[in-house]
């Protein structure tokens, strides 16, 4: 097959669609010499050097411009390069395939669509207005769970085909070192709590923060509380928040590979207390290095999470702040969760999504 992927999200984005075209691109080359790949981005970038590649530049300055170059430039690139399968590793696309090509997308949530008041206002009216076209014409969408396959049969009735693919994770960088050796995170002493994922509102922050800082007051936690990750929308509420507690609450803003390595590896306790995920990595990581996780059930984290770490309704501190007293508390039970984790974690590669990515894109030829 031929198989042409749309990979903006390399060029553009740094949190989970970047994280996951990246692997998911890196492994499909690594694994499948039998069928050929072609990406379309937008700007030079490193990541493609070895690779069959075009780059259609975005004009952000010209009104209009994003569409034209989805609608014309890259339908016009496709005709010329004939493919297979077109593949749109994010949401919107693809449009005005050749006749001939199969049209596949990856839905990874809904959050635009059933939490807009936690997207700016572009990217929901672009949901709202591109989805039902994308999903009506797609020949394949691509989902990480069932509940957010779940929540496009709910609210779009498409009869289109859903496979739903879970995502990987890298093997734990067990070399990783101490986090207080990298300058950027010196102010970082064990015991800590971490959180790691963009801070936006999505995510529930506050509620942590506020367990946190209760616990720090009833019980003198020893804890820091590191939140991990690039500042996203919406968040002068919080950071005033954080800044008012900076002694005990750390935020990095975005940290390398190596760094979050680090952070992984000598945390006491993984917090993610998110509104709603469509899958959830970041948990998953956390478990292969060895942290004991509590997880909110918001989207689906409850599917992918329950029975291997602790869980709480997103808005329930109470529950919350009771597993962290748990884990700190009861080694014996802290140290069952870490090995169920463990275990957990190792059924999670992106070698085993790639080849399922391929298995099924099979079918569609």
């Amino acid at each position: 097959m031929k198989i042409a992927i749309l990979a903006d999200s390399i060029d553009n984005q740094n949190a989970g669609v970047h994280f996951y075209s990246k692997n998911l691109i890196n492994t499909l080359l690594k694994i499948d010499s039998k069928n050929e790949y072609i990406f379309i981005h937008p700007k030079e970038n490193i990541f493609f050097e070895k690779t069959t590649h075009y780059i259609i530049p975005r004009k952000k300055k010209i009104p209009g411009y994003e569409t034209y170059r989805r609608w014309i430039k890259i339908p016009n690139l496709l005709k010329k390069l004939k493919p297979d399968i077109v593949i749109e590793t994010s949401h919107i696309g693809p449009f005005r395939t050749p006749r001939n090509s199969k049209r596949v997308t990856i839905i990874h949530d809904l959050t635009p669509i059933i939490f807009p008041q936690f997207h700016i206002r572009n990217s929901v009216i672009v949901h709202k207005l591109a989805l039902p076209h994308i999903l009506k014409n797609a020949d394949l969408i691509i989902t990480p769970s069932e509940n957010t396959k779940k929540d496009i049969l709910k609210l779009y009735k498409t009869k289109n085909n859903i496979a739903v693919i879970h995502e990987g994770i890298s093997p734990p960088n067990m070399s990783a070192k101490n986090p207080v050796t990298h300058e950027k995170l010196k102010n970082i002493k064990p015991p800590y709590i971490l959180y790691l994922g963009t801070i936006e509102p999505r995510k529930n922050l506050e509620t942590l923060i506020d367990a946190f800082l209760e616990l720090k007051t009833s019980r003198a936690l020893p804890h820091q509380l590191v939140l991990a990750g690039g500042l996203g929308w919406k968040i002068k509420k919080l950071l005033t928040k954080i800044t008012k507690n900076n002694k005990d609450i750390i935020l990095t803003d975005y940290i390398s590979e190596g760094k979050k390595a680090a952070l992984y590896k000598h945390a006491d306790i993984f917090v993610y207390p998110s509104l709603y995920e469509g899958f959830g990595l970041p948990p998953l990581e956390a478990m292969s290095y060895g942290i004991p996780v509590i997880c909110s059930t918001g989207g689906s984290l409850k599917e992918i999470f329950n029975n291997h770490s602790l869980m709480f309704e997103p808005k329930n501190k109470k529950l919350l702040k009771s597993h962290i007293l748990k884990l700190i508390n009861n080694r014996d039970f802290r140290k069952k969760l870490i090995r169920n984790g463990l275990d957990y974690s190792k059924q999670f590669t992106w070698d085993l999504t790639a080849k399922k990515v391929i298995e099924t894109l099979e079918k569609l030829i």
